[in-house]
């Protein structure tokens, strides 16, 4: 059976076993983004306060439509590194096909503001992290959340309710909205 590792070209020899510890550890990940993270984790613990981490973002553009507005925003890609912040910018505000500078929202403007820069986020996050945790079809597939809780510290309890209850209420027919 060739996998990514097998394909990439390296004078790297390494034995079956720590092969299938490496391919369990880096979980749906691919060798290269685990690799790096492993370096990340391994610089950040030598280094310790002195480490800095320069990072090479790529950026994707979406639109959010509301009401007459169409927002063009960017975000920068998410990279699997443990100091990952998504970086928000808007590009134009469109009312009815007109190009405008802002959006009046009357006298709640300040809260307006955070309300879509909220709704901007929270599209970045459905397009970049979501993704990560989907649902394959299968009730085994927890396990991306189970080693989420993990590395988060929370306890098992919250493992169990959060997302083991929901499968099964899932499986059992019943359907959160």
């Amino acid at each position: 059976m060739n996998t990514e590792l097998d394909k990439v070209k390296s004078t790297i020899t390494i034995s079956l076993g720590l092969k299938n510890r490496l391919r369990e550890a880096k979980g749906s990940a691919s060798y290269e983004a685990f690799i790096a993270q492993l370096i990340r984790t391994r610089n950040e613990l030598t280094h310790k306060d002195n480490y800095i981490e320069l990072q090479k973002f790529q950026r994707k553009e979406k639109v959010y439509s509301f009401g007459d507005f169409k927002v063009l925003f960017s975000y920068n890609k998410y990279n699997q590194s443990q100091n990952f912040i998504f970086d928000i910018q808007i590009s134009k505000i469109r009312e009815e096909g007109r190009n405008i500078l802002t959006i009046s929202f009357g006298n709640e403007q300040l809260q307006s503001e955070y309300k879509l820069y909220f709704e901007l986020l929270t599209l970045a996050i459905q397009n970049e992290i979501e993704p990560l945790f989907k649902h394959n079809g299968r009730f085994e597939d927890y396990g991306l959340w189970q080693k989420e809780f993990g590395l988060l510290g929370l306890p098992e309890k919250a493992f169990e309710n959060d997302v083991m209850e929901k499968l099964n209420d899932y499986k059992n027919g019943v359907h959160y909205k």
